[in-house]
């Protein structure tokens, strides 16, 4: 069962935000049945997650469309080894890069942003030193060979044991390591 988020410290603080700019956050906010705290907070916390290092070190924005138009022409073994070559070769760099450490939390960190700017859903599921991480990502059988072989390695370069199958627009998961526990 997934452990409740812990209640982290807050701080106040005061800004002069631009009225347009304010009103917009309102009124998201209200679509999204969130306080405008709790909405601002997300949206600081996604910029200092992710959207301050992505493109540092290497991620780009890309229509949906065209990525799953790119690798409809690959055959299986070439997206196997992209994947492979990608995550052997940068994985490192981005975890320091993101996180200022190379471990198989800061990379469960890496993933879950990652999927949360790209529009993924993912759900995570832990137990002792398990966690299991299921992903529905709607791009496709050949992107889940991509994300199933690049994961696993980066996960087993850290020493960590991974299982994981995948379905048509969506991949499992299951990461156990002494980090965990």
């Amino acid at each position: 069962m997934k452990n409740m988020p812990k209640k982290l410290p807050t701080e106040h603080a005061s800004f002069r935000i631009n009225k347009k700019i304010l009103e917009s956050l309102k009124e998201v906010s209200r679509e999204e049945h969130l306080s405008l705290n709790t909405y601002v907070n997300r949206i600081l916390d996604s910029h200092l997650n992710w959207d301050l290092f992505a493109p540092e070190v290497g991620w780009v924005v890309m229509l949906k469309s065209v990525s799953k138009e790119i690798i409809k022409n690959l055959d299986n073994e070439k997206i196997s080894q992209i994947a492979k070559n990608a995550a052997e070769s940068g994985s490192k760099e981005i975890a320091l890069s993101m996180r200022g450490k190379y471990n198989v939390i800061e990379w469960i960190s890496i993933l879950k942003n990652r999927a949360k700017s790209s529009g993924f859903t993912l759900k995570e599921y832990q137990e002792r030193d398990t966690i299991r991480l299921v992903m529905y990502h709607d791009m496709g059988e050949k992107w889940s060979l991509f994300f199933e072989t690049y994961y696993n390695t980066v996960f087993f370069e850290m020493g960590a044991n991974i299982q994981s199958e995948y379905t048509e627009n969506s991949i499992l998961l299951e990461i156990k390591s002494k980090i965990l526990e």
